[in-house]
C-alpha cells in the first residue's frame, strides 16, 4: 500500500518545498495540497516543490468544475505536470466549500464532475481534442505542453454510490475522504463493480483513503487537534456515524454539530454537551490519534484498509507536517510495506 500525505493550504512555497523533500525522504509517494477558498493557489504553490525534487508526486486536492472550467484544470495541471518532470496529479470533486463561497446554483453534479475528469484526461492524453459534454464543451484542444511521457494523474473525489458509479470508470484512480472501517469494504465493491460495468479492470487501477492523522509526543495536544478537526470527518454525516453509534447518539451528534464547529472555528478543541463517550467513539472510527507509542497497535487498522482493497492511503496532516512526515516514513511506511 503506497502512502501519501495531504496538507493544509496554510504553507508557504518555500514551506512547501521544504516538506516535498522530506516527503522524498521519507519514502511518501505523492504530497497532495488542499484547495481552499481564501488560501493560496495550489498549483502555483507546488512549482517551488516541483523544482527541488525528483521523485515524489506532488497533487492538488480537490478542485471542482464549479470554480474552474475543466480546460483551465488541464492547463494548470499541466504546467505542474511540466516542472515538475511529470509528477503531476488532480482530484476532481463535487464542490464542497466553494460551492456555499460562490452562491453557485449546483445543476447536475454528478454529471459535471465526470464530464470535467473526461475532458482534462482527454485533454491531457497529447491528442488533438474536441469534447461535446451537456455542461462542458471544448473545440480543438490540443496543448503542446506537459504532454511528453506519461500524462498525470486524475483523481475522482467520491464517497456515495451513484457518484462512484459516474466517475470512477472516468478517472485514473478514486480518492475517498475519511471513509471509515465499516463501510470499506462495500465502498471498494462498488468502485470495482463500477469499473467492471463499463468494462475497465481494476488492475492498476489507484484506490486511496484520506484518513486523519493525530499522533503527537503529547497526548493532550495530539486530542485537542482532533477535537477540533472532528467536525471535518466525513462532515459527521449519519451515514458514517450510524455503522458504529446508536441511533440516540448520533441524533445527539446531529443535534450538537454547532458546538464541533465552533470547536473547529476557535481552534480550541472544546466541544459541549457531547458526553466524552460518544466523542472517544467518533475519534476512534474516524482517526488515528494518540502518541508514538500508540502506532503500533493502530498497524492493523490501518492493514484492513489494504486488505478491503485500498491501494493508496492517504494521511490528512494538520499541525506540525514535518514532525508528522517523518514520522510516517520512519514507523508507518516500513510497517505497511513488511506486513
Amino acid at each position: 500500500m503506497r502512502i501519501d500525505v495531504l496538507l493544509e493550504p496554510d504553507q508557504t512555497p518555500a514551506q512547501l518545498s521544504e516538506l516535498a523533500s522530506l516527503c522524498e525522504q521519507a519514502g511518501i509517494q505523492t504530497m497532495w495540497l488542499q484547495n481552499y477558498f481564501s488560501c493560496r493557489d495550489p498549483f502555483m504553490s507546488l512549482v517551488p516543490a516541483a523544482l527541488a525534487t525528483s521523485k515524489v508526486g506532488l497533487g492538488v486536492c480537490v478542485i471542482s468544475p464549479w470554480e474552474m472550467h475543466p480546460v483551465k484544470m488541464a492547463n494548470a495541471l499541466l504546467t505542474l505536470h511540466e516542472y515538475s518532470g511529470g509528477r503531476a496529479g488532480l482530484v476532481v470533486g463535487g464542490g464542497g466549500e466553494w460551492v456555499a463561497r460562490l452562491g453557485v446554483e449546483v445543476v447536475k453534479r454528478v454529471r459535471a464532475v465526470r464530464e470535467a475528469i473526461e475532458l482534462i484526461r482527454a485533454g491531457c492524453s497529447g491528442k488533438p481534442l474536441t469534447y461535446q459534454g451537456q455542461l462542458f464543451k471544448a473545440y480543438g484542444y490540443r496543448p503542446k505542453f506537459g504532454t511528453d511521457g506519461s500524462p498525470p494523474l486524475v483523481y475522482a473525489g467520491a464517497n456515495q454510490p451513484q457518484m462512484l458509479r459516474a466517475t470512477v470508470p472516468a478517472a485514473d484512480g478514486v480518492m475517498y475522504s475519511d471513509m471509515i472501517r465499516q463501510r470499506i469494504v462495500e465502498t471498494v465493491t462498488r468502485t470495482t463493480d463500477a469499473l467492471a460495468a463499463k468494462g475497465r479492470s481494476a488492475t492498476g487501477y489507484r484506490i486511496s483513503n484520506i484518513w486523519a492523522w493525530h499522533i503527537k509526543p503529547d497526548r493532550e495536544v495530539a486530542l485537542r487537534e482532533a477535537r477540533r478537526e472532528l467536525l471535518l470527518r466525513g462532515l459527521l454525516e449519519r451515514w458514517y456515524l450510524e455503522s458504529f453509534l446508536s441511533a440516540s447518539d448520533c441524533e445527539l451528534v446531529e443535534k450538537h454539530k454547532p458546538a464541533f464547529f465552533k470547536a473547529y472555528r476557535d481552534r480550541s478543541g472544546v466541544i459541549t454537551d457531547v458526553p466524552e463517550s460518544v466523542i472517544a467513539a467518533l475519534l476512534a472510527n474516524l482517526t488515528i490519534t494518540g502518541t508514538p507509542d500508540d502506532l503500533e497497535r493502530h498497524v492493523p487498522e490501518l492493514l484492513a484498509f489494504r486488505k478491503a482493497g485500498v491501494n493508496e492511503l492517504c494521511f490528512r496532516l494538520h499541525d506540525d507536517p514535518a514532525d508528522a512526515i517523518r514520522l510516517i516514513g520512519e514507523r508507518i511506511v516500513p510497517a505497511l510495506a513488511c506486513n
